[in-house]
């Protein structure tokens, strides 16, 4: 099948932003998706007259814009997993008022399709939609402890060529490897700031009728509002209670 190229590099520019890194230059994009600095430049400025890019002059980086949202909300709003977890999500965040999220694994990210927002935390750059790092971020760890092995290969393989990736994960996933066991013994990931400075975290896999990991559901708290014992023996039980719930009504029947 013949691909068209300039929808594809344009795509690729997009992709490129993340929580990470959620403004970068000219140069930082090219580089990024191999393209020539010419090419980048005349695709971002296609990019920007549609408004899924802006640019910032003063500090001459480029940021997505609103409008790239709506490329993903029409899939997200009809998304079975959403749609039955909802609910079980609103529940857990009137329990215990703090943010809760529910994400899945698209490609090597995590893209949230729910976010309830605590009113009071800080306000980090995230939102439904957004693309977080797989490997670092509590969600994603809690969804890869318990992926199909072929799909966790794969997912190590397109990592192994990435040094920052590598120095997280070790040859082969092998240091990533040894948290997960722990994952899967306790039923959840947890994150004591290590990923997002100032929060702790923690989250816990979603399973539908195939017995198949489907997402996983956070829990995140400000440090200097929440001890990490208090996460743990008063909102861990809580965001398990949820997961199990959503489990339940996709049809899944395992003891996860």
């Amino acid at each position: 099948m013949k691909l068209v190229e300039s929808l594809k590099r344009g795509l690729e520019i997009l992709q490129s932003f993340s929580v990470e890194q959620p403004r970068l230059r000219l140069r930082e994009i090219a580089v990024q998706t191999d393209l020539p600095k010419p090419t980048t430049y005349r695709l971002l400025r296609t990019l920007l007259s549609l408004e899924y890019v802006r640019f910032d002059p003063v500090a001459n980086e480029y940021q997505l814009g609103p409008r790239v949202l709506s490329l993903g909300f029409t899939a997200i709003l009809n998304l079975d997993l959403r749609e039955t977890a909802l609910p079980y999500i609103e529940e857990l965040f009137r329990k215990t008022e703090q943010t809760v999220n529910l994400g899945i694994l698209d490609g090597r990210d995590v893209v949230y399709i729910v976010r309830i927002k605590q009113p009071k935390s800080l306000n980090l750059d995230l939102y439904v939609g957004c693309r977080l790092n797989v490997y670092r971020s509590c969600i994603g760890r809690a969804i890869l402890a318990l992926l199909e092995a072929v799909k966790y290969d794969e997912l190590m393989s397109e990592f192994s060529d990435d040094p920052e990736a590598v120095e997280f994960i070790g040859k082969d996933g092998s240091k990533l490897s040894k948290e997960l066991v722990q994952v899967r013994r306790k039923g959840y990931a947890l994150n004591d700031g290590e990923f997002l400075r100032d929060h702790r975290v923690a989250a816990a896999p979603v399973f539908n009728a195939a017995g198949e990991v489907e997402g996983a559901v956070n829990i995140a708290v400000l440090s200097r509002q929440c001890s990490k014992k208090t996460l743990i023996n008063e909102y861990v039980p809580l965001l398990l209670e949820t997961t199990r719930a959503i489990s339940n009504n996709l049809g899944y029947l395992g003891k996860h």
